[in-house]
């Protein structure tokens, strides 16, 4: 008896924790598909397209967006294969197997109009434009206003507030001068 109940604890512990990562990526969705009200293209379509490059952690969940246009235009998801087919997104979400090669995939659509966006660590600080990070429990995100800039995207001002921090050059070079 006593296995039984030890076991049933295990699996419920299990699914709690599939749970658990299962409503965070519900949430980073959420705020994926809220980033195009407050993001500015220099010359957006008729159709946003969002591009996922690599593992799936929505497990298809962002196909969820294809149904509720947003700022009067629909959405479109893409599994992309490589950075190529990423240049013909506006959003691209790059997944967690595409960690070891996040260097190249970045200096790719440097300077593109193409939002990327990423939970992998560091994101931001590598040059991603909008970091999701998961703090005491809640989904946050970083903007590094440098790499929107490059890309000619601009960010409501209301945006950066929410945002838990924003990274810019100039304010990596005030602090340096500063903590000598």
């Amino acid at each position: 008896m006593g296995r039984w109940i030890l076991i049933t604890l295990m699996v419920a512990t299990c699914l709690s924790g599939a749970m658990a990562a299962t409503r965070e990526y519900e949430v980073k969705a959420g705020f994926i598909y809220n980033f195009f009200r407050f993001i500015q293209w220099p010359s957006p379509g008729q159709t946003w397209t969002v591009g996922i490059l690599g593992s799936d952690p929505f497990e298809g969940g962002l196909r969820d967006f294809e149904a509720r246009p947003v700022s009067g235009k629909n959405i479109a998801i893409r599994k992309v294969s490589d950075v190529k087919d990423a240049l013909n997104c506006d959003v691209i979400y790059i997944g967690p197997s595409e960690a070891g090669r996040l260097n190249p995939i970045l200096s790719r659509l440097k300077g593109t109009p193409v939002l990327t966006i990423s939970d992998l660590p560091e994101f931001a600080d590598k040059g991603g434009a909008i970091g999701l990070t998961t703090e005491s429990n809640r989904v946050r995100f970083i903007v590094n206003i440098d790499t929107l800039k490059q890309g000619n995207l601009r960010a409501n001002a209301r945006f950066l507030q929410l945002a838990s921090r924003t990274i810019t050059a100039r304010r990596a070079r005030r602090s340096l001068r500063t903590s000598r």
